[in-house]
């Protein structure tokens, strides 16, 4: 049960972190916003405040913010259709009803020719034969069968704005993954601490030979095995330098003493790692926060560049070791259980992962997207929306074969497991 809440919490804040980004940018500039999910599929949830609808839906995989203008508009109404309008104080069509019959329209005609882009005009054919011209409200509302959804004219749609507009409306999600990300790794940096440079001893392991040496925390080591030792750095480089019983020269409440030390030997493969059992010691402060979260951060993007070079370069992996949503479940899963500390570092850097991969220069994606903005500045006119939108639809289609391959995959390894 944990796993899956675990699951569910992260892949939820990631999400609603990401879109989140996507929905701010674009009403800032201006651009309508019909929906913001959470989820994908059958609607659970959902309430409308202004011009945006609100939802949570059935599976916890994905979600978007539906932008006008992001992709070709679908056609609400269309000549020759039967529909209904009501009229604001001032003559303008406030609503268009698409099921006149059963709702209360105050005139019911047939169109014979719209504008709801640019002109802003709706002629119709009314009950009694009249032909009839109406100017529509910039933000008249489609009366559906359930619910409501305001029209989209050009000033509101995503490609009416400027190429910067739509630029950082695209990356806004996967900055936002990035600022998530540096948040949750400074708030454990805050809470562990990061680690110093000090030769002092942060801890010392329970039955470890420095224990049985007479050591403890905060003891300032300053010789080991003969060599002076001053950071942390060449205490480690002194303890694997021999594997042999050695004196230890430390300070303790202002007195410098010495005690021999008998190294623990683990062999790996031939090699033989000397130990003594002392960790280093931590530092809890706003510094060490910041130095936390931006270590992490590159340890993160050096994560993600290493698996795509195995994955393109250099050939160590392939598409089978991918892992999709039920791999990721798993190791959330166990994660979870070594506690909230590595979870909230589990899911920084699956929101760094998810921010990469939105910027990936593929169709479908946040990346894609972007790909289209920059050739518009190169070449300057845009690429038709109809062929972008089949090229998006394309990738879309490919996205989701690779989903179907990897979940197949992950189910595999687990039962196999």
């Amino acid at each position: 049960m944990i796993g899956i809440l675990s699951f569910i919490l992260a892949l939820g804040i990631i999400i609603l972190v990401h879109e989140l980004g996507h929905f701010l940018v674009a009403k800032h500039y201006g651009i309508l916003c019909h929906e913001f999910s959470i989820g994908m599929g059958p609607q659970v949830w959902s309430t409308k405040r202004g011009e945006t609808t609100y939802s949570i839906r059935a599976i916890p995989f994905g979600g978007y913010v539906s932008m006008a203008g992001e992709e070709a508009e679908k056609e609400m109404v269309k000549v020759d259709q039967v529909v209904g309008l009501g009229f604001s104080e001032t003559g303008l069509i406030k609503q268009i009803f698409l099921n006149p019959k059963q709702q209360n329209a105050t005139v019911t005609g047939t169109i014979r020719e719209l504008d709801l882009y640019e002109a802003l005009t709706m002629t119709l054919v009314l009950e009694n034969g009249e032909t009839k011209e109406y100017q529509v409200d910039h933000d008249a509302n489609y009366i559906l069968e359930k619910g409501v959804q305001q029209i989209a004219p050009y000033d509101r749609c995503l490609e009416s704005k400027s190429k910067w507009a739509r630029f950082a409306t695209m990356a806004a999600g996967a900055t936002m993954n990035f600022i998530l990300a540096l948040v949750l790794f400074f708030i454990v940096g805050l809470t562990v601490g990061m680690p110093t440079a000090s030769n002092t001893l942060g801890g010392v392991i329970e039955n470890s030979p420095a224990q049985v040496a007479g050591l403890l925390a905060g003891d300032q080591i300053i010789s080991y095995n003969n060599q002076p030792v001053g950071n942390w750095e060449e205490l480690t480089q002194a303890i694997s330098s021999t594997n042999e019983p050695t004196t230890v020269t430390y300070i303790r409440d202002g007195q410098t003493k010495t005690t021999e030390i008998t190294p623990q030997i683990s062999e790996n493969g031939g090699k033989i790692t000397p130990s003594i059992g002392v960790s280093v010691e931590y530092e809890k402060s706003l510094s060490a926060g910041f130095h936390y979260s931006v270590f992490q951060m590159k340890e993160a993007f050096f994560s993600i560049i290493q698996t795509f070079k195995m994955l393109f370069v250099t050939k160590e992996a392939g598409i089978n070791d991918l892992s999709g949503p039920v791999g990721i479940y798993t190791m959330t899963s166990t994660i979870a259980t070594y506690g909230l500390t590595s979870l909230i570092v589990w899911i920084g850097f699956l929101s760094v992962n998810i921010g990469i991969m939105n910027l990936l220069p593929l169709p479908a994606l946040d990346g894609g997207r972007i790909v289209f903005v920059l050739i518009e500045a190169v070449v300057g006119r845009p690429v038709d929306r109809r062929v972008e939108g089949y090229i998006h639809m394309v990738g879309l289609l490919l996205f989701f074969g690779l989903f179907i391959y990897v979940t197949f995959n992950d189910v595999i390894r687990l039962i196999s497991a």
